[in-house]
């Protein structure tokens, strides 16, 4: 296999990761450019695949730990997710357990306790649907 090759494809593998951030195919294109280098020196094709299968694999066992906690995926996603916790006012009730209600600018529709009333401080406790939940302070 030419050396030109496998710089193609550790460049391929390298481009992926910069586009997916997994932490898990920047070793593919390490494994390649060693590869490469076992192809300048002269080793035979299937040393130099072996040693591009076993090294990627080495590779990915040892920083398996790192990459999980790098690429975390975050525990709160959506916007409104973000609310849980916070204070809303009730701006309008709008039947018995409804109303809309602003949380620091913005205005959302919420499910609100029955003794709640306008101008009211509720406490967001969860979404549901696309509906804050809250509770009275």
């Amino acid at each position: 296999m030419d050396i030109l090759i496998w710089i193609f494809i550790a460049a391929a593998f390298i481009i992926l990761e910069l586009t997916t951030n997994t932490f898990v195919l920047i070793w593919f294109g390490v494994s390649a450019l060693v590869s490469a280098a076992l192809n300048y020196l002269g080793f035979d094709v299937y040393i130099q695949f072996c040693v591009f299968i076993i090294l990627s694999v080495i590779l990915i066992f040892l920083t398996r730990k790192f990459a999980v906690k790098v690429t975390e995926e975050p525990t709160k996603k959506a916007t409104s997710e973000r609310l849980i916790g916070m204070r809303a006012t009730v701006i309008k009730k709008l039947g018995d357990n409804e109303a809309i209600v602003n949380v620091r600018g913005e205005k959302w529709s919420a499910i609100i306790p029955d003794e709640v009333d306008v101008n009211d401080t509720v406490k967001i406790t969860a979404i549901d649907s696309i509906k804050l939940v809250t509770e009275k302070i």
